[in-house]
């Protein structure tokens, strides 16, 4: 039951006077009796950390140690008691009923009238006064009627209970001896639940009668002799997987073993028992039923830590969980689940965007693009998710409330993803399982709403589409990231539409040669000559005297040393059917080992050596030279 279902059922039931603030918080709330102005409820609406506290007075003692309450943390007396909200909001309410009246009872005068009236003594007439009279019970005879009504009452007895030995099955007796009183009322009945239960784990039966039981909670220890056959018997029938409809309290002390890994092998099959016992029972004979086993089922899972991707059981959290999750860690999704988590948190119709309109996937492209550049901005401490979308919550949650469970069975692990956001974690220390989720944040539809805006506004301009638009207020940061987004956006376009010239430089050799072969067959036998001549006497200048070539090619080395003599290599490289890029490329990579750095740069696509290196390449090609 959600804290807003209580407090409008309170002011319906109680009146709006009963309703108010403690010491000005407004998180918490007391209910008071109208009459004597004396709290009987104090509830705690903080989302972290919602709490029911009741005035149940001396009952307090006796329903403590029932599942789904506990101490009262709110309020430091013995009277009061702690209610878990996952009750079913029918025994919510009967408590809320119990503790009101509790209060309107300390208001309670005593009965002034006199049951029994005795006059006064009057000396003169000693017949009217009253002496005191021994009653004499030796023969007083009972009525038949209540004679007879004591024999059946007797017979009755005896047969719920088998009070004789003889029809008593052993295993039950020692069931029933096994019950240890000593342990502490808070635990004992989950302790002896889970003991007696271990005990009867295997025992089956085959009753022939068959006795109603209806009891809150349920344990083995309430049943009479006559009540735990027929349960025994009916467990025999559940487990060959023959279900019959019988009492409701029946139903979850078989629930209760199953939570507590009782008559199971391994908490697999304890699940998949669950599953079917839901299917084929409570779904066709107890609705109430399916909703608690729905909710333990999850329970379990966290508890003996079955993972929960091949199960329904987390459905509604994943899906509630998905559009944040989608938003936080938009790698695992595609672009069109990304953008379409934004727009169902943002109150601005994006779809009317012009671009949106023209071409729907380029558009969610972009706005992917925007989204990781402001998701970027974290970086720099602008978390605009955290800020105004949604902040990560911690609650403490209670495994199988409102179940005969005993809590000091140790869980299989102490953390517990159900997705990438939602995660359950144990707290040695408190001793208390928390839930780690995150909580929408107020008006985030209108701010996510100016962030499209914006987007859209900026798409307009630089795309000169449609109209432009009046300017929202953003911070200027996530104002940039929009720009820079719709910037690398543009630079993969222009890519896209001036692809890259590949050059196979497998075949550039093959290519050289032809165009050599081609030329020299144009040229006279004087030109060739006189060609060849130049080439020599170049060659000679230049690498003749050049000690090492650190990896260079002739061609490569010649470049070099013409570059550091003021010589434009253009016309050497293209009689040498070499392109330049190239080679000055081949350059740079082989010189960075040497020098560290690029040595030769294009300036209006012309070689030009890098000064900063002339004096050491001087050093490295030209020493020695004249």
């Amino acid at each position: 039951m959600n804290t807003d279902e209580l407090l409008s059922y309170a002011i319906r039931h109680f009146g709006r006077n009963s309703i108010s603030k403690v010491n000005n918080n407004a998180n918490i709330i007391a209910f008071s009796s109208p009459i004597t102005k004396k709290w009987f409820a104090i509830l705690n609406l903080d989302p972290k950390s919602k709490k029911l506290n009741l005035n149940c007075g001396e009952f307090s003692e006796t329903i403590k140690d029932l599942p789904g309450f506990s101490t009262a943390s709110l309020v430091k007396d013995d009277n009061w008691v702690e209610v878990s909200l996952l009750l079913s909001e029918q025994k919510i309410k009967q408590a809320l009923e119990y503790a009101f009246k509790v209060v309107l009872m300390t208001n309670k005068k005593n009965n002034p009238e006199k049951l029994i009236y005795i006059p006064d003594a009057n000396q003169n007439d000693e017949k009217n006064v009253y002496h005191e009279q021994k009653l004499d019970f030796k023969n007083w005879k009972k009525s038949s009627r209540f004679v007879e009504r004591k024999n059946k009452f007797t017979e009755d007895k005896i047969d719920l209970n088998f009070e004789e030995t003889q029809s008593v099955p052993k295993e039950i007796k020692e069931m029933i001896k096994s019950y240890q009183y000593s342990l502490n009322g808070a635990i004992r009945r989950e302790q002896n639940f889970y003991s007696q239960g271990k005990l009867m784990a295997d025992y089956e039966d085959d009753y022939d009668r068959k006795q109603l039981f209806l009891r809150y909670y349920p344990t083995y220890h309430d049943l009479t002799v006559g009540q735990a056959r027929t349960y025994f018997t009916w467990r025999t029938k559940i487990r060959h997987n023959i279900y019959e409809k019988n009492s409701d309290s029946y139903a979850y002390i078989y629930l209760y073993e199953l939570l507590n890994g009782i008559g199971v092998k391994n908490s697999q099959e304890g699940l998949e028992r669950l599953i079917s016992f839901n299917k084929n029972y409570a779904q066709k004979f107890s609705s109430e039923m399916g909703a608690y086993i729905e909710r333990w089922i999850r329970d379990y899972l966290i508890f003996y830590n079955i993972d929960s991707k091949t199960y329904d059981s987390f459905i509604k959290e994943r899906d509630k969980d998905k559009k944040y999750e989608q938003l936080l860690y938009p790698q695992n999704f595609s672009e069109h689940e990304v953008v379409t988590s934004l727009i169902r948190l943002s109150n601005y119709k994006i779809t009317n965007c012009p671009l949106y309109k023209k071409d729907e996937e380029k558009f969610e492209h972009l706005l992917a693009l925007i989204w990781q550049q402001i998701l970027d901005l974290r970086q720099d401490g602008f978390d605009f998710f955290t800020n105004y979308i949604a902040y990560k919550n911690q609650m403490t949650v209670q495994l199988f409330a409102a179940a005969v469970f005993n809590h000091n069975l140790i869980s299989k692990t102490n953390s517990y993803a159900v997705d990438q956001i939602r995660k359950y974690f144990y707290d040695e220390e408190k001793k208390t399982w928390y839930c780690e989720s995150y909580w929408g944040l107020a008006g985030q539809k209108s701010i996510v709403g100016n962030l499209l805006h914006e987007v859209d506004r900026e798409v307009r301009q630089s795309f000169h589409l449609g109209r432009n638009l009046k300017p929202r207020k953003i911070e200027k940061h996530y104002l940039q990231a929009i720009k820079d987004g719709i910037k690398e956006y543009q630079i993969e376009e222009q890519k896209l539409n001036h692809p890259e010239l590949e050059i196979n430089l497998s075949q550039l050799s093959m290519i050289r040669e032809d165009a050599a072969d081609t030329r020299d067959s144009l040229l006279t036998e004087e030109e060739l000559k006189a060609e060849q001549e130049e080439k020599t006497q170049v060659e000679e200048n230049s690498v003749d005297n050049v000690k090492k070539d650190y990896g260079l090619s002739k061609e490569e080395a010649t470049t070099v040393i013409m570059l550091l003599n003021g010589e434009d290599p253009k016309k050497y490289l293209k009689e040498n059917h070499l392109m330049a890029a190239i080679v000055i490329d081949n350059i740079n990579e082989k010189m960075f080992d040497e020098i560290g750095d690029n040595v030769v740069e294009f300036i209006d696509d012309a070689p030009i050596l890098i000064e900063d290196y002339r004096e050491e390449l001087e050093d490295m090609f030209l020493k020695g030279n004249s």
